[in-house]
């Protein structure tokens, strides 16, 4: 009887300290864990890159352009770093803010018939009508905030939508007139021939406008838990040149698809 009672009390004793170790231990990693926050549950972060294919362009094609002989997009490339906030996890709508370094250019090669324009001639600046051909160079970098709607459909795609503002820091507007001859001031004046090997430059890079916003709408499919394809297609409101600037009759938008891919941390 002793002995039993000796071995219950053994027992008890083994049996409350097993029970204070697996309390310990429990806490111990309760609070070792890593804790969930507003910023870790509802926040995605990503960062992105894609290539763009566009230019600038007006809305429809002007009378004054007669023809699009060549056009090149040149390699345009942007980089992107974004965060998407979701009221909730199971949320069906999200809201992203992101900040982006990319670049929008185009080359082309345009008939044109009694084209306002500015050209260099012997150092200074003519204005007038051209008919001939005009050879047009743009490349522009943008540093651009995006904020964007999102709705999640299902697992593997997003649908997204919004506007953006850009600020352009390093600016390029240029080409040359040839094949063709020059009216100056009116369509009716003095006439600059351009035949053969001559022509004549312009440069309009000081006129880019520095801020500007626009839409953005487009698609992301998810690969997997981290990797995304996105495309989408962005629109300029206001022209790429200043609001004052008159050496070209219409206004140039910029108007460009992205397509790219990302990374979701």
């Amino acid at each position: 009887m002793c002995f039993f009672k000796k071995w219950c009390v053994n027992f008890s004793l083994l049996l409350s300290c097993a029970l204070a170790h697996a309390q310990e231990r429990d806490t111990f990693h309760q609070y070792n864990l890593p804790k969930k926050n507003f910023l870790s549950e509802n926040l995605d972060y990503r960062i992105q890159a894609h290539f763009s294919l566009g230019g600038s362009s007006p809305l429809g094609l002007p009378q004054e352009i007669r023809e699009i002989k060549s056009y090149n997009p040149t390699l345009q490339v942007g980089l992107e770093a974004n965060a998407t906030l979701w009221p909730k996890r199971e949320s069906k709508i999200g809201l992203r803010l992101g900040i982006a370094v990319e670049g929008k250019g185009m080359r082309t090669n345009a008939r044109v018939k009694n084209y306002l324009t500015g050209i260099i001639q012997d150092h200074s600046e003519v204005t007038g009508y051209f008919t001939g051909e005009v050879e047009t160079f743009v490349s522009n970098t943008y540093v651009t905030v995006p904020i964007l709607a999102i709705y999640h459909l299902n697992e593997n795609w997003n649908f997204y939508g919004g506007m953006y503002v850009s600020a352009a820091i390093a600016k390029t507007f240029n080409g040359y007139v040839s094949n063709g001859y020059l009216r100056q001031n009116t369509p009716v004046g003095t006439k600059i021939s351009f035949e053969n090997e001559n022509r004549a430059n312009y440069d309009f890079s000081d006129e880019i406008r520095t801020m500007q916003w626009g839409a953005r709408i487009g698609s992301e499919r998810f690969l997997n838990n981290n990797f995304v394809l996105m495309s989408d297609l962005t629109y300029g409101f206001n022209g790429i040149l200043e609001k004052d600037f008159h050496s070209i009759s219409f206004n140039l938008h910029n108007i460009y698809m992205n397509i790219g891919f990302g990374y979701r941390f």
